[in-house]
């Protein structure tokens, strides 16, 4: 890859962000979520936090049960997008500058970074982070807006990042989409 980016750095910075952002949301919304998700986009120039809550998953699925697993599994439909908001914003400058260097390259650069999302919740599920803050285990994916990545990817991170019921519901979901 023909860049200077500290990825040791920004896998740091995302590993404190989504920790603060997690915790901003328990106190918020405590027991209610049930889901948690990175996402970031096709051109790889953002990283972003996104929560679920239980009783909006249940609302939407009421409304429209024929969208009861996309209502589930897309983080775009879920409750909110936020937490550690000006250190997402930094994460968020931090790639997108990455992303305007024109020695980059860019394929290495956007599968380096979508890896270093999983890696860090996968570090996060493996501590029990997520089930230390609230008491269960959630819901955890990494997710790409607007993408043409291949199935498959989706999947492996699906299944590295949950048990093997939820990892296999998943794929059941993105196969059958």
């Amino acid at each position: 890859m023909n860049t200077n980016f500290n990825f040791e750095e920004l896998k740091s910075k995302i590993e404190s962000a989504t920790r603060k952002s997690f915790k901003e949301n328990s106190k918020k919304y405590g027991s209610d979520i049930c889901s948690f998700s990175l996402i970031s986009d096709d051109g790889a120039m953002t990283v972003v936090p996104f929560t679920n809550t239980k009783s909006h998953l249940t609302e939407l699925q009421l409304e429209d049960p024929t969208y009861k697993d996309t209502y589930e599994f897309e983080p775009a439909e879920w409750f909110t997008s936020g937490g550690a908001d000006t250190e997402f914003n930094d994460i968020c400058k931090m790639v997108s500058d990455e992303v305007d260097n024109d020695d980059l390259d860019f394929e290495a650069f956007r599968n380096t970074l979508f890896e270093t999302c999983v890696q860090v919740l996968e570090k996060l599920r493996t501590e029990h982070f997520f089930r230390n803050e609230l008491g269960k285990n959630l819901l955890v994916l990494f997710s790409i807006s607007d993408t043409s990545e291949p199935k498959e990817n989706l999947i492996q991170w699906g299944k590295r990042l949950n048990s093997e019921a939820i990892g296999n519901r998943f794929e059941d979901y993105l196969i059958n989409e």
